[in-house]
């Protein structure tokens, strides 16, 4: 009888054991979500949400770096006042232009003047700013009170008499007889230059090789103060053109032919007054470093070298307001048609 009873509970211990084992795991157990088998990729899930309707997320890209900023070009050098006499200057920018001239009309002979321009040849020049008007009788005068600069001298009177000089009813017209080195002492006094003949022509014609400061077309009476039907009665003939009327017998007030202005915008570079350069006259091609820029300081009176004068005057015809135009004197000489224009660079 005791037997039968340890038989049974060796049975009833087994059976407790074996359920206590595995019950635990099968109550807790749960069905595979839909569509997923049993031991199917886990990667699977997060790709294919089990919550339908709601979009996958991407894996988020990193933000780029932003672009290395490019270096600030520095603003082109502009057009400026100057502080000391008021006048505006053109900037003139740096490269090549066309010098020279090869048309049926070029000068190719020395004469007691005109000089050869005949040769058209490409020049470089650095930038620089160039005056927009011919200097005034106002802008002078402040320079003689000064004590820097010499009266102007008062042989050869323009048309309108000794009063040119001094009455403020000229006082905007450009200041005349004046020499090479006056022109020069004017230039320095107001903190700048005068200007080599390349420069002058540079900002008379631009780059595109036109004959007039306007362009190619024929000189009308708008454009320039040339020698007309004013002209005084010494200065007709073949070199008066009396089919003209520009309104003045003298010289003109600076500004007074807009029309007839360079492509930058300078102002009277054909007609009104000559206007003496740095350069000492030399032939073609042009070459800063052959010597013709090179006496720039020499002392006040000496003769030579003779300096090339540009712009052509109110008291000679249109065939003299060539931009490529030469006209040469000694440093020493002055006419009531020989004004100054200054230039200035850094």
């Amino acid at each position: 009888m005791l037997k039968k009873a340890l038989v049974l509970v060796f049975i009833l211990t087994t059976l407790l054991s074996v359920l206590s084992a595995c019950g635990t795991g099968v109550l807790q157990e749960e069905p595979p979500a839909a569509g997923l088998e049993e031991g199917g990729d886990s990667q699977l899930l997060s790709e294919e949400s089990a919550v339908p309707g709601l979009p996958t997320s991407e894996p988020t890209a990193s933000a780029p770096d932003p672009p290395t900023p490019e270096p600030t070009a520095s603003a082109a050098p502009s057009n400026r006042i100057s502080e000391k006499d008021g006048m505006e200057m053109i900037y003139i920018q740096a490269g090549e232009f066309l010098m020279g001239w090869e048309g049926l009309d070029a000068t190719t002979d020395v004469g007691p003047g005109p000089y050869p321009d005949f040769l058209e040849h490409t020049v470089y020049l650095d930038d620089y700013w160039i005056d927009k008007y011919e200097v005034t009788n106002e802008q002078y005068q402040a320079c003689v009170v000064d004590g820097f600069c010499q009266p102007c001298k008062q042989n050869n009177i323009p048309p309108q008499g000794t009063d040119y000089f001094t009455e403020a009813a000229f006082a905007d017209y450009p200041v005349v007889n004046v020499s090479w080195f006056m022109a020069r002492d004017y230039c320095e006094w107001v903190g700048r230059r005068m200007l080599t003949e390349a420069e002058w022509e540079k900002a008379a014609r631009g780059t595109d090789g036109r004959k007039y400061p306007w362009g190619n077309a024929k000189y009308l009476e708008d454009y320039a103060n040339i020698c007309d039907v004013n002209c005084p009665i010494a200065k007709k003939g073949d070199i008066a053109n009396a089919s003209f009327d520009d309104g003045f017998a003298g010289p003109a007030p600076v500004g007074s032919f807009p029309a007839g202005s360079s492509p930058y915008g300078v102002m009277d570079m054909a007609g009104n007054v000559w206007e003496w350069t740095s350069t000492a006259s030399e032939p073609y091609p042009y070459d800063a470093n052959d010597g013709r820029e090179a006496q720039y300081d020499i002392p006040d009176g000496t003769k030579w070298p003779e300096r090339i004068l540009r712009g052509g005057p109110w008291n000679d015809g249109y065939a003299y307001q060539r931009s490529s135009f030469r006209y040469r004197a000694v440093g020493i000489y002055w006419n009531f048609n020989m004004g100054i224009r200054c230039g200035y660079s850094e």
